[in-house]
């Protein structure tokens, strides 16, 4: 049986290439050729171990309002209190587009077995079991690292970290991987790998998998600051809808800056330049403030003598009301 090992890589860092080199090594040594793609360079010592290696700029990260992902958070302040929605990049298309064309690719040679794994899987006992008896059209749930990385209570039913596959099955799961079925799907990519199980004959393993390096790890989704003192939160919004409460209403909210204050160390006093327009509080608790700039046309954003535009400009969409 000729098998290859597919693997989808975005290693800008040091310590992310390490972990690829390493589970190149393991997967050779498993008799496995390997074929990776990357939209960033690497070295060449990765290029070495590799029977492929594919570069490509391509790269669709989706972005508001095409698609993005949203976290929320609440925190008390004066008897109500302040929810924070966070918008990200939406970054499942990407993925599953790696898998797509390293599929492409992979099936213009003769090969048997597929394997389609994440850089930085943590290739255990069971995987390898997995490759060296040859098993196929299976996928895995993973462990959730956005609950907790090392409570194995917590699952994904699926996931494209680890799934293996024979020719058939890797021709019908390429007809599957489509933008429109992405996008008409519930969010996640691995949402689309629990579709394929239900459309093809594909088993979901008992064992969960899981990666090396945790994405999200020691990140702090709204807390905006540069000082130490206070943990700030920034909006940033067209004129929208809001939920609010119990039972539930729908308000229109404006797309005026909002700015939330939290978890306050040390009292001081805020100063804020935004655009043309200074203000000044005194700030010693949570401090929930509307200013009067339209957030969708900021070009100037000051707070105590750091500049935040850039920053600002990085935010795709972020929501905060009092509820």
């Amino acid at each position: 049986m000729k098998k290859i090992a597919l693997i989808s890589t975005y290693c800008d860092t040091q310590k992310k290439i390490d972990v690829l080199i390493e589970n190149i090594r393991i997967l050779k040594g498993l008799d496995l050729d390997v074929l990776i793609i990357s939209p960033v360079s690497l070295p060449n010592e990765v290029i070495s171990e590799c029977d492929y290696t594919f570069f490509t700029k391509e790269n669709p990260i989706l972005v508001w309002p095409e698609r993005a992902f949203t976290f929320w958070k609440t925190v008390y302040y004066k008897g109500k209190f302040v929810v924070m929605h966070r918008n990200v990049s939406d970054y499942g298309w990407a993925a599953l587009n790696q898998i797509k064309r390293l599929t492409e690719i992979a099936l213009s040679y003769n090969y048997d077995i597929f394997y389609h794994l994440i850089y930085d899987l943590d290739i255990d006992d069971t995987i390898i079991n997995e490759i060296k008896t040859n098993q196929v059209n299976f996928i895995h749930p993973r462990i959730n690292p956005r609950v907790d990385p090392n409570n194995k209570d917590e699952f994904w039913e699926a996931t494209l970290h680890f799934m293996g596959f024979d020719r058939e099955m890797m021709v019908k799961v390429l007809e599957l991987i489509t933008y429109e079925n992405y996008t008409n799907g519930n969010g996640f990519a691995e949402g689309q790998a629990l579709m394929w199980t239900k459309l093809l004959p594909i088993e979901i393993k008992s064992e969960p998998v899981k990666d090396k390096i945790y994405y999200w790890e020691d990140y702090d989704f709204f807390n905006y600051s540069k000082d130490k003192d206070y943990k700030l939160f920034i909006s940033k919004h067209e004129e929208c809808e809001t939920i609010k409460g119990n039972p539930q209403i729908i308000e229109i909210q404006d797309s005026k800056l909002r700015l939330f204050f939290y978890d306050v160390e040390k009292p001081k006093i805020i100063k804020i330049l935004c655009d043309e327009d200074e203000y000044e509080f005194f700030v010693d608790e949570n401090f929930y403030v509307t200013l009067n700039n339209d957030s969708t046309k900021i070009k100037k954003l000051i707070i105590n003598d750091q500049d935040l535009l850039n920053t600002f400009n990085k935010i795709d969409r972020n929501i905060t009301y009092l509820d």
